[in-house]
């Protein structure tokens, strides 16, 4: 049940929340956080801009798109977040896919997998220690189906090469490495990184095959791709 509260109040609470921020990001944020008068008809608040990296929005962001809509929900891959601890921390705890199977032997939907950026990281790149995260989830769990790399806002302001990395890896465990560019930062909201995850999968998996998965066409064949989004 929602709580009333007087204008007054309600903006003391706005003035209180906004004082946490440094000036900057205060006056920024401050576009996003009005108090609505009773009648209003129109959207008060600036909406529509992209997300700024490292700031977590109610809509989201390219990154929360990808691994928590579209690859969230495929248990039989490990999801690798490709940045700061934070972000992948988030978009497991803040999503819950509901699966059938054991954990760590055929599904590996709740585990945090991360890369977990350091400030050396973001330096000199996290290339080789996204190599050797892979090499290390691959004899952990030898089940797992594939591994995609999800990427988070860093990986694309220092430019790692993640394509490059999955091509070494994937014929190194002769498993599928999916590299996903859903960099936060990209888009104004979640939606893109819904687009983006469907592109990684018809550009590294449909259109060069799965290994011993080979199928006959006909004429009947569909192709058929979707995702399932609530809305509240």
């Amino acid at each position: 049940m929602g709580v009333v509260v007087d204008k007054e109040t309600a903006l003391k609470l706005i003035e209180e929340i906004l004082s946490q921020y440094p000036a900057k990001a205060k006056k920024d944020r401050a576009k996003h956080m009005v108090v609505a008068e009773p009648g209003d008809d129109k959207c008060i608040p600036k909406s529509n801009v992209k997300s700024r990296p490292g700031v977590m929005t109610v809509r989201g962001c390219a990154y929360a798109g990808s691994k928590g809509v579209v690859w969230g929900p495929i248990k039989d891959m490990i999801h690798i977040s490709h940045g700061p601890v934070g972000c992948g921390y988030y978009s497991r705890a803040g999503r819950r896919n509901y699966y059938i199977g054991t954990t760590g032997v055929d599904t590996f939907v709740t585990p945090h997998f991360t890369t977990d950026f350091q400030e050396r990281d973001i330096v000199f790149g996290g290339d080789k220690k996204l190599e050797k995260a892979i090499h290390e989830l691959n004899q952990l769990f030898p089940l797992a189906k594939g591994i995609t790399i999800q990427s988070e806002c860093p990986i694309g302001l220092i430019g790692d090469d993640i394509e490059a990395v999955a091509r070494k890896t994937s014929k190194e465990i002769g498993k599928i490495v999916v590299p996903v560019r859903c960099e936060g930062f990209r888009g104004v909201s979640q939606s893109l990184g819904h687009h983006i995850a469907n592109d990684s999968m018809r550009d590294w998996i449909y259109e060069k095959g799965v290994k011993g998965q080979e199928i006959e066409p006909s004429p009947y064949d569909v192709g058929y791709m979707g995702r399932l989004q609530h809305r509240w």
